[in-house]
């Protein structure tokens, strides 16, 4: 029993991850309040599991709040920008699919398409913005191209974030959001960042080390 409570043990391990992903949900669900700033909590949020990811040392409050402000010009930008697009993409849908002839309903699914593409890159873009130095054009570009060409990460990744979405359609699902609404709350951001955060760490790393060993042969 006293092994079960000792600091290194897999369980004490475990609870201090609990505890550490409820603190950086509770901090990105504050920070995303007004609307505008929901781009630079997200990326700070993976700024700190992409860091998780890696097992390195660091202060959680301390580091996402650094990430928000050094961010927060481009990653509010960059949010603002995706939700014109998302808008006007969600409008024609709209349109379109109201239309009841066979141009009005390709062009309603191509549209469809679309938006669910951008929410793809969406979920790419913060993650890079959190680690990578770029300007807010080649972040979003290169958030397009990474999510078609690791195709498998970006349906895990589409899936965790949709969760919601998701549950909400099924039958049992409403009920199901409505008991455990706490948790999507205060655990499940974190966590969904978290398990995030290890896919994109396996993404990235190889171009830091690209770009680590390009540095050291100049």
């Amino acid at each position: 029993m006293n092994k079960l409570f000792d600091i290194d043990s897999p369980f004490m391990q475990a609870m201090s991850r609990i505890v550490d992903l409820v603190l950086l949900s509770l901090l990105w669900f504050v920070c995303c309040l007004p609307v505008i700033t929901i781009g630079p909590s997200t990326t700070a949020m993976y700024y700190v599991t992409l860091k998780m990811a890696r097992k390195e040392e660091l202060k959680i409050t301390k580091e996402f709040f650094s990430a928000f402000k050094s961010n927060f010009k481009q990653s509010t930008i960059m949010n603002l920008i995706f939700l014109v697009i998302g808008a006007i993409l969600a409008a024609d849908y709209l349109i379109m699919s109201a239309a009841e002839d066979t141009m009005g309903m390709l062009s309603s699914v191509c549209f469809f398409v679309m938006f669910i593409w951008l929410l793809c890159v969406v979920f790419y873009a913060y993650p890079l913005q959190a680690q990578f130095y770029n300007t807010i054009k080649q972040t979003m570009i290169n958030a397009a191209i990474l999510s078609m060409r690791k195709f498998l990460y970006t349906v895990i990744i589409f899936v965790l974030n949709m969760l919601p979405v998701l549950l909400a359609y099924m039958p049992w699902g409403s009920m199901l959001l409505v008991r455990t609404a706490p948790l999507w709350v205060l655990l499940m951001p974190g966590v969904v960042a978290f398990i995030n955060g290890k896919l994109f760490a396996k993404m990235f790393d190889p171009f830091l080390k690209a770009g680590k060993e390009e540095t050291e042969d100049e």
